[in-house]
């Protein structure tokens, strides 16, 4: 078996604004790895400001030249057992995942930038019939930015804000009885702690309020029943490279179900072979929530088509061989920075 690692920087068409900060381009592993003529790619989507862990260390991981204490980080397992998933899957002719639904329902998300441009950006996205909006909240401008979203939608499709953890529990608290007047399908991770996301959520949850969605502070199923324990929110966004891979992203979805929450799959701007295999897990597990799964006609790259754009708000399942995704060496080298191994 032959490895191949991969330093990729695949650029966004436009800068991406958040809470922490301005994103021009994302960079990720590619792992590949090679037998008897049948290769499978496993992708590896650190993203320091979210995680906290660095392109560096995972490469190092993956290149088994990383002498640090405890097991390699998620981002690494995530990738190593996509590809292993993936060789096997082509072997046999087949997805990743089990046979479940052909579409998942995607949500547009939107960054924090000025008002009257993502609203613009909304209404493009009502116009293509997506049915649920994901909003970047945690700037002093929020409450002007999602009454314009909201304006450019109409009252029908699901608004989201996310704050990545921006807030205080006073500050979502006070933020989020504001901002509920433009009917909040749910808020991600408004606070960094479950202790903090119980207090807001028992401030401004229940009847009329505004749900809680844990993000990242809920990586695992021990994560998830430390969540459940704590009252801490209502559904749980779950990461594939987060969780270290699909098998564990699997299990964690089927621990917020367990114990009573909604599960929804995301993406932290991964590429193609994250999203394929995410979508591959939406649909054997039956999400039903809108998944943050379409990112990838955010980059500025060929690599880009690598699967179908999204229609009328849904995202089409790839039935494989294996995750279904095909780069042609081309689009690979438009956003090739280095062959690590």
């Amino acid at each position: 078996m032959t490895r191949t690692l991969l330093r990729l920087s695949i650029p966004f068409r436009e800068p991406f604004a958040t809470s922490q900060g301005v994103v021009a381009a994302r960079e990720l592993l590619l792992l590949r790895i090679e037998e008897d003529g049948v290769a499978g790619y496993g992708e590896a989507a650190p993203f320091e400001p979210y995680d906290g862990i660095s392109l560096e260390r995972v490469a190092a991981a993956l290149a088994g030249s990383d002498h640090g204490d405890g097991e390699a980080p998620p981002q690494a397992r995530a990738a190593e057992e996509m590809a292993t998933l993936d060789l096997a899957a082509r072997r046999a002719g087949r997805s990743i995942g089990e046979p479940g639904a052909e579409a998942i329902a995607v949500n547009r998300t939107l960054p924090a930038g000025p008002p009257e441009e993502v609203a613009a950006a909304a209404l493009r996205g009502a116009r293509a019939g997506y049915s649920c909006f994901k909003l970047k909240v945690g700037l002093p401008d929020d409450g002007e930015r999602v009454a314009a979203v909201r304006r450019a939608i109409g009252p029908w499709p699901a608004l989201r804000i996310d704050a990545n953890g921006a807030w205080s529990a006073d500050e979502a608290i006070r933020c989020l009885s504001e901002l509920a007047v433009h009917d909040i399908e749910l808020v991600e991770q408004p606070c960094a702690t479950l202790a903090e996301l119980a207090a807001v959520r028992r401030a401004v949850g229940g009847e009329g309020g505004v749900p809680i969605a844990a993000d990242e502070s809920v990586a695992s199923a021990a994560d998830v029943e430390a969540a459940a324990r704590a009252e801490a929110c209502d559904a749980i966004n779950v990461k594939l490279a987060a969780s270290g891979g699909f098998s564990a992203a699997r299990e964690t979805v089927r621990a917020a179900t367990a114990h009573g929450l909604e599960p929804f799959l995301s993406s932290t701007f991964d590429g193609p072979w994250g999203i394929a295999a995410a979508l591959q897990l939406a649909a054997s597990e039956d999400i039903s929530l809108a998944c943050g799964l379409a990112t990838l006609e955010l980059f500025d790259a060929e690599l880009a088509d690598a699967l179908p754009r999204p229609s009328v708000g849904l995202l089409e399942v790839p039935e494989g061989p294996g995750l279904g995704v095909a780069v042609d060496d081309a689009a690979l080298a438009e956003v090739l920075v280095e062959e690590l191994e």
